[in-house]
């Protein structure tokens, strides 16, 4: 088979261990991607390569990439050479890290159209990046795969520009990194010669897995952007956001797309700042950031009452915030309204609490906050004018409303955040947490064995997504849609 890999390619990585886990990780690859890479960086059995030429019907892109290079080989520069080499003469097309040197000799690897030459910094875009690109353009590759490291949201964006500038010249110019996830998805749609993405186990940082590569943003599909949306969180790799949005843009054949958005520091990375080339129009904003978010724009009432923002959104030349937690919180619960005198434990001191609060104090709820820390529970309770409870208290209530403001649950080992003895009663339990596979949290799930009732934070998520779409230029989205979006999304 020839190994000559077509471009544009959507290049779905994996590092097997064997032959054996090499055909397992290429049974799981999308059909849509058109060549895998093999990462074979602790790749060490005598003939081996040749084995993996045969599996499957895609070319491979046989890979070493050295500690320097961010990656795992620790081998001599003389065995990198040899072992490189050795998958060309197999006939693999073959990735070359340019400073080996290996490609300065025009008698080595002949066969360029079956290389791709790379550069990797680790921690930043070089500041020689154009001589850089140009020398390696010099190579006669097959593709130019140059990478490097985005500290931040402004870096990921940089590199996305960089490669609207090679558009057509074989060039794959990406982030890697925590912050790499716009960045990526950006370069591939503005023409990248290589997109990569994991098929089970990420082979770099802030990899975006190839299935939602092709699913949620169809990098497959170069094509213009005219806005740009995305969610903002400290960490949002398992928000179901992206795929939500993109899918109602995609029906409505809008040329938008919605983005991951991680932020470390908000001082550094403030989404409203962001420049680039479609204008960003709109943000979900998640936890950690919706305290910030709040004075990001023109505040809603909502804002104003909780301080706090999961919207913001472009109206004209200013930006506004907004609040969609509170209705999505407020709705679910009036389908349990059960009469006056009920009290409500939140559970939380972040903006999902504040949302929380002012949710359930508009049903007529007495509202009790406790936190992990009693001493930010002290002062939300203070904010809002309620009373607070101790942590080490929470066990011994008897509440008839419990709402999980907290992260506690999205994970699949997290514990329960309430005690089992608090759910004897069998009092309603909102859990504003979801999983991102649909799977009960574990908080949800311990409800639902005490004969609780429950909302889950799907409920509550698609609530809320509602009128942000509506406010992203879907304005004729409708719960019912999104609800089943959802559910294909999972």
């Amino acid at each position: 088979m020839d190994q000559t890999v077509a471009l544009p390619a959507c290049v779905a990585s994996f590092a097997p261990r064997d032959p054996a886990d090499a055909r397992r990780l290429v049974a799981l690859v999308p059909e849509k991607a058109t060549a895998v890479e093999m990462r074979l960086d602790h790749w060490r059995e005598a003939g081996s390569v040749e084995e993996l030429l045969s599996i499957g019907p895609r070319p491979v892109i046989v890979t070493y990439r050295t500690r320097a290079q961010g990656g795992d080989f620790a081998g001599s520069s003389e065995e990198y050479r040899r072992l490189v080499a050795g998958a060309h003469a197999a006939g693999a097309t073959v990735d070359v890290e340019h400073a080996s040197g290996l490609l300065d000799d025009p008698t080595q690897l002949a066969d360029r159209g079956r290389v791709i030459v790379s550069h990797h910094s680790p921690f930043s875009i070089p500041e020689d990046w154009r001589d850089r690109l140009a020398a390696m353009l010099a190579c006669r590759a097959r593709a130019v795969k140059f990478v490097c490291g985005a500290p931040d949201l402004a870096a990921s964006l940089e590199l996305a520009a960089i490669q609207t500038k090679y558009r057509g010249d074989s060039v794959a110019a990406f982030p890697m990194g925590p912050a790499s996830p716009p960045g990526r998805v950006l370069s591939a749609l503005s023409g990248a010669a290589l997109v990569y993405g994991p098929v089970e186990t990420p082979t770099a940082s802030g990899q975006i897995p190839m299935r939602e590569l092709l699913e949620t943003y169809a990098v497959d599909r170069p094509r213009p952007i005219a806005a740009l949306y995305g969610i903002v969180g400290s960490d949002v790799a398992g928000s179901l956001s992206p795929a939500l949005h993109n899918a109602l843009f995609r029906s409505r054949e809008l040329p938008s797309l919605y983005l991951p958005l991680p932020v470390a520091d908000w001082e550094r990375s403030d989404p409203t700042r962001l420049a680039f080339d479609p204008a960003f129009r709109g943000f979900s904003v998640t936890q950690p950031w919706k305290l910030a978010a709040a004075s990001a724009g023109r505040a809603s009432d909502e804002v104003r009452e909780t301080e706090a923002a999961n919207t913001l959104w472009k109206s004209g030349a200013l930006w506004r915030s907004g609040n969609t937690d509170v209705d999505a919180i407020f709705d679910p619960l009036a389908d349990h309204d059960t009469g006056e005198g009920r009290t409500a434990v939140v559970l939380g001191t972040g903006g999902a609490a504040r949302a929380a609060i002012v949710a359930t104090r508009r049903l007529g709820y007495e509202v009790l906050v406790c936190g992990r820390r009693d001493v930010a529970a002290d002062a939300l309770a203070e904010k809002f004018r309620v009373d607070s409870l101790a942590h080490e208290d929470l066990g011994q209530t008897e509440a008839d409303l419990y709402v999980n403001a907290t992260p506690l649950g999205a994970r699949p080992d997290d514990p329960p955040a309430f005690p089992r003895s608090v759910l004897e009663n069998r009092p309603l339990v909102f859990d504003c947490v979801y999983r991102r596979d649909g799977s009960a949290t574990s908080t949800v799930a311990a409800a639902r064995a005490a004969s609780c009732p429950t909302v889950d934070g799907i409920q509550m998520f698609a609530a809320q997504a509602v009128s942000q779409a509506r406010l992203f230029g879907v304005e004729d989205a409708s719960l019912e849609e999104v609800e089943r979006l959802l559910r294909e999304a999972r």
